[in-house]
């Protein structure tokens, strides 16, 4: 019998230095890709176009120990260090931590850090470097274990659903975005074409924590000019905590009415939180849907428990409070590479937030869970690790 899941991350993210995928750049725009520089105290920082040094340490942390500054994608031998390897490299690392599978989320250098790229057609080009090295060389080595996702550009719809097609025929079957589709902060009825698209193809939507502006400003609670106000106003006393804004946001431009079979993950947001603020959702509802004159054909919650995801990292509380959250709609993440991550201890950490519990929750969270969202097939055999 073969190897079978057993845990499965819904958060990890892939750190890389600049050689395993700026070959997949033109070579006319090799010259303004985002590249590491070593720092005089010691580890490296990024040098990203508009954006000032942004130095490894939390991202590249491993077993540690947590640093905000001076972290290395390199051991003293030159070789790669945790996290910072190749998918072989990768696969080991998950034995090590008792986990079968991950759910990738981009790096720094392919996060929202990139937005401020001038020239489109190297920001273009670098997004498809990264999703081309995704795919090929990463998780093409395992794709049952390596669930990547790709990055949607914000430079406007047909770029947005072009770079969704690209990334269908490669194999990836998610995908992450900073912005929504028209390539702003704020929904617009153009994002409806990559909505549809998506569904069409297959494709998930795993936008992290939130995408578009993640907070309303306080000109749009109530009075704003950019985005829709009611959007604003319905996450007041709450606006503070993502993805809130941007479901928001869904929710009151009526996407869900127009697509009720589309869905999204918001990774590493915790849920803890959720039961206060799926209440305060609906009580501001129906406190300024008259001053809005506007009606929702459903409680923003009964949305918001239909339509979305949640992955906890550091969240046992969301565990505790298992029959006031939505369980069926939640994921864990070891969040590794990453500094509040559980690596290498994730199976310790597990064991003792579901000590004493029906293993059914185990079972929902850690398997059926991102099973069910992904498409995974938990009866058939998956990749064994190569040796090192």
């Amino acid at each position: 019998m073969g190897r079978k899941y057993k845990v499965i991350s819904g958060d990890g993210h892939v750190e890389t230095p600049p050689e395993s995928w700026v070959k997949y750049m033109p070579e006319e725009h090799r010259d303004r890709a985002p590249r590491l520089i070593k720092l005089p105290k010691g580890g490296e920082a990024w040098l990203i176009e508009g954006q000032p040094l942004i130095p490894n340490g939390q991202n590249i942390t491993g077993r540690g120990p947590v640093k905000v500054s001076g972290g290395t994608y390199y051991n003293a031998d030159g070789s790669a260090a945790e996290g910072a390897g190749d998918a072989r490299q990768r696969l080991r690392e998950q034995d090590l931590d008792g986990i079968d599978a991950e759910v990738l989320f981009p790096p720094i250098f392919a996060s929202r850090a990139i937005e401020n790229i001038t020239d489109k057609d190297v920001y273009r080009a670098l997004i498809r470097a990264y999703n081309t090295f995704l795919a090929r060389d990463y998780c093409a080595v395992a794709p049952d274990r390596l669930i990547g996702n790709g990055v949607i550009p914000s430079s406007g719809i047909d770029d947005a659903i072009a770079e969704l097609e690209f990334l269908k025929r490669e194999g990836i079957r998610s995908v992450s975005l900073h912005n929504f589709p028209n390539g702003s902060g704020f929904a617009a009825p153009e994002d409806d074409a990559f909505w549809k698209r998506s569904l069409e193809l297959g494709i998930k939507l795993s936008p992290h924590f939130g995408f578009g502006q993640m907070a309303p400003g306080m000109n749009q609670v109530g009075l704003g000019t950019t985005g829709d106000p009611f959007a604003g106003t319905l996450t007041q006393r709450v606006s503070g905590q993502p993805p809130m804004y941007t479901m928001s946001q869904l929710i009151v431009a009526g996407v869900f009415d127009r697509f009720p079979k589309l869905e999204f993950y918001f990774a590493e947001v915790n849920a803890s939180w959720l039961p206060w603020a799926l209440f305060v959702f609906d009580d501001n509802y129906e406190i300024f849907r008259g001053a809005f004159n506007r009606k929702l054909n459903r409680k923003p919650s009964e949305y918001v428990l239909d339509h979305f995801w949640f992955g906890i990292i550091r969240d046992p509380k969301a565990i505790a409070m298992r029959e006031h959250v939505p369980f069926d709609r939640l994921m864990f993440g070891t969040d590794f590479p990453h500094s509040v991550g559980t690596f290498p201890n994730s199976k310790k950490f597990l064991d003792e937030c579901f000590a004493g519990l029906d293993p059914k929750y185990f079972r929902k969270m850690l398997l059926e869970n991102p099973a069910k969202y992904y498409g995974l097939d938990l009866d058939k055999d998956i990749t064994e690790t190569p040796r090192a």
